[in-house]
Formats: C-alpha cells, structure tokens, sequence
C-alpha cells in the first residue's frame, strides 16, 4: 500500500507542471482570442490567471503586458514586459512593447535606459533604431532624431516610408522646411495609396504654401496728430526765473508725428534665429521747433532657441537730433533670457549695458556722456488665444557719467495689458514707476550756499543747500487700437506725465493725446 500511495505521488508532481502548461495554454489560447475581439479586459483576465498558475512564464507576462497596453494600463504593461525579459526564457519581443510604452508616458530616461540595452543585446535593430528617433523627437532632440529615422530606414526598408514621415517632422520643428518638404515628397513616391502618404500630401502643400507666403522683410508707415500740453517741460511751481514762471508761448503745442519701420526675419533652420530692425521716429511742432526730434534706431537680435524658451542678444544703436542738430548717441546691449516656467507663464531674465555720447558741448559737471548698466527680471502672461498678453517687469540701472551732476542709480517698475475688445478692436494699458537717486551734492547746489552766505542771489529751480537730486517719474498710458482694414490700424492714446522731483526746475506734469493711422505691408 505504501508503495502505491508513493507512486501516485511521483506521477502527481512528474504530471502536475505538465498539467499546468496545458491548462496555461489554454487560457493564453482563449486571451489571445478576447484580445483578436479587442476584449482586453476579458484579455487581462485570462492571462492574469494564467501568470498565477504559473508565475514562472514569460509567455504570459508577456502577453498579460500587451492586453494592459491596448486597455491604456501602461503601468501594468511595464511591470509584466520587466518580468518577461528577467523571466527564462525572456521574451526578446518585450523590448521593443517596453520601449514604446515607456514612450507613451514620457518616462524618456528609462526608455533610452532599454533602448541602450536592446542595442546591446542587437534585438530588432531597425525596429530600435525608430523608437529611439521617437524618444529624441519628443525631447526636441531633432538632429539625433533624424540620424536614428534614417538608421531605421536604412536597416529595414519596410520602416523607411515611416522613417521618412518623422524625419519631415523633425526638420519641421526645426524650421528647416526646405528639407521638410523633400522627406514629404519621398514618403508619398514610396507609396501614393497610402494612409500616411495621403496625409503627406496634404502637409506638404502646407509647407509649399508657407514657403511662398514666407516674406523675410516687413514694413510699417505711419502718420498721426499729437498735442502735448507741455512740450517746454515747464515746472509745476514758479521757480523764480519770469521766462519761465509767467505762461510760456509754445508750452502747449500741436505736433506731426511720422514713423517708418522695417523688420527683417529670415527664415533660418535650427534653434538659431535672427531678427533686425530700422526705426525712423520724428516730432515736428507747429510751433516751438526748438523741441523738434528725428530718431533713428537700428536693432539687431540674434538668438537661440531651445526646448523652454531662447536666449537673445539685442544690440541697438540710437541716434537723436533736436532741432535739425545732432543731440545724442546711444550703443547698447541686452543679452536676455525668455523661459516657459509654467503652462501659460513665462519669465525674463536680462542684464545690459549702454554707451551713451552726449552731441553738444556742456560744462564738465553737466556731461551726460558715461556707461549704463542694468540688470532686470520680467513676467509675462499671455492670454485669449495669444491676442492679449500682460507684462510686469522690473529694472535696476547705474549710469557712471563724466558729470558729476549725473551719476545716478534707479528703479523702474512697469507693468502693461493688451486686451481684445472685440473683433479688430484692442486695448492697450501701460504704467511705470522710476526713482532716480543722484550720487553727488549737486554742484549748483554747492555754489548756490556760497552764494547765500556771502549774500548772492542763488541759481533759481535749485535747493540753495548742498543737496543730491532724487527723481520721481511717473507714466501712464492707455490705447485703443482698430483695425480699419487689412494691414490699415487707426490708434488713438493718451499719456500722462509726472515728474516729482526735489529740484524744482526739473518737477512737472504734462498729458499728450495722439491720434493716427499705421500701414504695414
């Protein structure tokens, strides 16, 4: 009797994994059916009861991670195909599921991490090679992208109508849309009939449309009516010089106001840009032409982009006349950082530096010629589909003038919002606040308590104590802008003006008004 009982349980566990594989087959026969049905969850069911009777199949962690896949439980899919390469035999097939799911939840890092040990292990090279394009594609990683399309393409010709599609796609986001469209014209050559090939065709007459409508130079005229009622800058209080405290002829005024600009972007590839600019701005009173003012100003930007935001160097050179005589130069630079720090929100970072060259003779304390220095921090937050954006920002300046009169630091705090109103019709609101405190005793100041202690009268609009100037300057500005017609803008605004000031020769307010038209072609 004994050795019966050890006989039944020799051929019991001699038959039982036996017993098992068949009994998993089965349930992987009958998953594999639900998955053909697109049943995935009866799919998950059969695979997970075949993983439990034997924990040790590949085969079934394998296909329980594909029936989590195709349910959208990408999770669950990465820890069956884990245990399908580490399970003997591993199911090499499970590298490239692994791959692509990792993919599908932007776990990029871990997906190189296997598509390195794929290579190693030379698993299904072109296959590899494509998902690899795919991860550097969505990293913006667009150069090494299309050298792994093109891998793909060239291992396995079967992939290259599809290797051919993201390359164009790479080249795209990198404005490169020359080469986009050649890679577009190859996908549809390969095979016309095709889904994709249709989609091709269609994208590729969206790139020949932008490449023909593309124009590099863009300009703007304008003409408008500006009446300032104080142009002279006369001071708020009488100061004790008559010509200025009695009502000043001119002190209001009406003036013509002329612009002309050109934008020059060409159409570069690769995260490089570049953009320059011309500026004509002229003043021209009816009355007091001593204040009459032609600018010319020339900006160039080049610039790097990259995944969050672009790198920039602005350099400007202003030149101003007043009154038909050269006035001031000034050559500046403003290398600025622009980054997306949250969905919507974006940040500025810039430091700068100016040259500023005074065109008239003037006493030596009085010589604004120097260096200008800045450091400044902005935010802004666009909104209504990019129409309507608003903008803080903050900076700090130290100007090292050859004057003594001069020397100064300040802060400059503005914010501005642009708001669409309606249809061709939007609002612009701007304000800015800036302190300007001076360095040194003024020297008028200095000389005018001399003169008071020997019994002078004193320079009028001057403490006649050694005093430092302090600056408070105040603007507000709001606008309506309307497009009359394509191209044709009617703006009207309105500006306010106060500078508060512990000198009161430089303390004044003044509002402008501004109305006129702007074409650009």
């Amino acid at each position: 009797m004994k050795k019966i009982i050890y006989l039944f349980f020799i051929l019991f566990f001699a038959f039982a994994p036996l017993h098992a594989a068949y009994a998993e087959d089965g349930l992987i026969e009958k998953g594999l059916a639900e998955i053909k049905k697109d049943n995935y969850e009866e799919a998950v069911d059969y695979f997970s009861r075949a993983r439990a009777q034997d924990p040790r199949s590949s085969l079934a962690a394998f296909y329980l991670g594909l029936a989590y896949k195709q349910s959208g439980s990408y999770k669950d899919a990465v820890k069956q195909y884990k245990d399908a390469l580490a399970l003997t035999p591993p199911v090499l097939d499970s590298y490239t599921e692994l791959i692509e799911v990792l993919y599908n939840m932007n776990e990029l890092k871990e997906a190189k991490e296997w598509i390195a040990a794929a290579e190693r292990a030379k698993i299904k090279p072109a296959q590899v090679a494509f998902l690899k394009g795919l991860v550097f594609a969505k990293e913006d990683n667009n150069d090494s992208a299309v050298e792994a399309f093109k891998s793909a393409r060239e291992l396995d010709k079967s992939l290259a109508q599809a290797a051919d599609f993201q390359i164009a796609m790479a080249y795209a986001k990198e404005r490169r849309l020359k080469e986009a469209r050649e890679s577009l014209k190859a996908v549809i050559t390969q095979n016309p009939t095709s889904e994709i090939a249709s989609f091709a065709k269609e994208y590729e007459k969206s790139i020949a449309r932008v490449i023909e409508s593309y124009k590099a130079w863009h300009f703007a005229v304008g003409a408008a009516y500006q009446y300032d009622d104080n142009v002279v800058s006369k001071p708020t209080a009488a100061i004790g010089i008559p010509v200025v405290d009695q009502p000043v002829k001119g002190k209001g005024d009406s003036a013509l106001v002329n612009t002309f600009r050109a934008d020059y972007t060409p159409l570069l590839g690769g995260p490089w840009s570049f953009s320059g600019q011309y500026n004509i701005f002229s003043t021209t009173y009816f009355k007091n032409y001593s204040m009459d003012i032609l600018s010319h100003s020339l900006s160039l930007i080049p610039g790097y982009n990259f995944k969050k935001g672009a790198v920039t160097l602005p350099l400007t050179y202003n030149h101003v006349w007043l009154n038909e005589r050269e006035y001031m130069g000034v050559v500046s630079a403003k290398p600025t950082l622009t980054a997306i720090i949250a969905p919507r929100h974006i940040g500025q970072l810039s430091v700068g530096y100016g040259k500023r060259d005074m065109l008239r003779p003037t006493t030596p304390e009085e010589d604004r010629d120097g260096d200008i220095y800045s450091i400044g921090a902005g935010y802004i937050y666009p909104f209504s589909e990019g129409k309507g954006m608003f903008n803080l920002r903050y900076e700090y300046t130290k100007e090292n003038t050859d004057g003594v009169n001069w020397d100064n630091s300040g802060s400059r705090l503005s914010a501005g919002l642009l708001a669409p109103l309606r249809d061709k019709v939007s609002l612009t609101v701007s304000g800015d606040a800036t302190l300007q405190y001076y360095d040194h005793l003024h020297t008028i100041t200095v000389s005018n308590a001399d003169a008071v202690a020997i019994g002078l009268l004193p320079v009028p609009g001057y403490p006649d104590t050694p005093t430092r100037r302090r600056d408070k300057v105040y603007t507000g500005m709001v606008g309506i802008t309307w497009e009359l017609l394509n191209n044709l803008n009617l703006n009207v605004n309105y500006s306010y003006t106060r500078a508060d000031s512990n000198f009161a020769i430089y303390d004044y307010k003044k509002n402008a008004y501004m109305a006129g038209l702007e074409y650009s072609f």
